[in-house]
């Protein structure tokens, strides 16, 4: 065990290990500051400095313990957030309602979901992914299907295009017959 060597007093086990030679009382050596550093939005981590350097890179670092500093423009975020609480709400212009359609009455579309998806697959084959894409939205934007419809055709559309040429293929032949059977069982429910 040793002593300070100026007053004295028992020397801590750590200090002796690090070699010094005086108790943190007597010492001369500057005791370290430390620093946050921000690399991205959430991980900061503190790097010990000395305590000058910690107040030149506070001064510089935006995101340091503010002390009383002002933005360029003069004022603080926080003024310019008070100054446009405090000025009178402006009224927003209201939008018509529709008046084509009764409240509480369901709108169904006219368009089956068959002959949707037939649609779509002639155009796909025909013109591409893209034409029957714009297709679809066209039909959902002047109201003849649904954003459901539209959602599970689209889905369909984009599970062929990213298939490869002999899935695809293979697809839509299964896909063609099913639509022939489908029409054949509607027709001979209709008579």
């Amino acid at each position: 065990m040793k002593n300070c060597n100026k007053c004295g007093q028992f020397l801590p086990h750590a200090r002796i290990h690090l070699g010094y030679k005086n108790c943190t009382r007597c010492s001369e050596v500057e005791p370290y500051s430390a620093h946050v550093v921000y690399p991205h939005k959430t991980g900061g981590y503190v790097q010990p400095v000395d305590k000058s350097t910690k107040e030149h890179l506070d001064r510089l670092d935006r995101r340091a313990p503010s002390r009383g500093r002002v933005t360029k423009g003069g004022s603080s975020s926080w003024d310019r957030w008070l100054k446009q609480y405090m000025e009178p709400k402006k009224e927003k212009k209201r939008v018509a309602q529709r008046t084509d359609r009764i409240p509480g009455q369901i709108v169904r579309a006219t368009r089956s979901n068959l002959s949707i998806k037939t649609e779509a697959l002639d155009i796909y084959v025909r013109d591409g992914y893209d034409k029957a894409l714009s297709y679809l939205n066209q039909l959902f934007q002047s109201d003849e299907i649904t954003l459901l419809q539209k959602s599970n055709v689209s889905n369909y559309l984009t599970d062929l295009q990213v298939m490869n040429r002999k899935e695809r293929k293979f697809v839509l032949e299964i896909a063609r017959e099913e639509t022939k059977q489908r029409v054949q069982d509607a027709n001979w429910c209709n008579t």
